[in-house]
């Protein structure tokens, strides 16, 4: 049976706010588009954030926290180096398996839509310091609305006073409500 990716590249992306802090972030970059198999993603996988329409699909398993979107798969929680081709292989193994099997797989394509940008925005310290690696926070916001596991990056928010904002950001990708799209 034909897999859905059979070339892939990958990379290791590590935090810009503390080099050599131990938060990294494995991209899997693809020459297909893989939209296609989202839905049944959405099926297997617990507690997910799914768009359709933006086609990506945001999840947590085993310590890593996963953004599928149309033409690359990030994987955060990556602690030791030496996994990375492991771990991209592993994903790419599994979304191929998962392809293979789709005829025994309901599609689910229940959405629960990722915050707004703005709304992350509104709850970062809106410093500006650039200890996360971005050029400011909004551009932070962009990034973390498809990968919550980048949260712990931004050093201002991790302090006690702002913790409500923290709370109220994890509270933007807690589970929400469910919406039906039409495939």
């Amino acid at each position: 049976m034909e897999e859905l990716i059979n070339d892939y590249q990958f990379g290791l992306d590590e935090a810009g706010c503390a080099p050599g802090s131990g938060f990294y972030t494995l991209k899997v970059t693809l020459t297909r588009d893989i939209s296609a198999i989202l839905p049944y993603l959405n099926a297997l996988f617990d507690n997910t954030r799914y768009d359709h329409d933006n086609r990506i699909l945001i999840c947590e398993k085993d310590k890593h926290g996963y953004a599928f979107r149309s033409l690359d798969i990030r994987v955060s929680g990556i602690v030791d180096v030496s996994d990375v081709p492991q771990v991209a292989k592993e994903v790419v193994d599994r979304v191929n398996q998962v392809w293979q099997e789709r005829d025994q797989i309901t599609p689910n394509f229940n959405e629960r839509k990722l915050p707004t940008v703005i709304e992350i925005y509104q709850l970062l310290p809106k410093t500006n310091c650039k200890e996360c690696g971005y050029l400011t926070c909004l551009a932070f916001a962009a990034e973390l609305r498809t990968d919550p596991g980048l949260m712990a990056q931004c050093l201002p928010l991790m302090q006690s006073e702002h913790a409500s904002n923290r709370k109220g950001i994890e509270a933007l990708f807690s589970p929400g409500e469910v919406t039906q799209s039409s495939p």
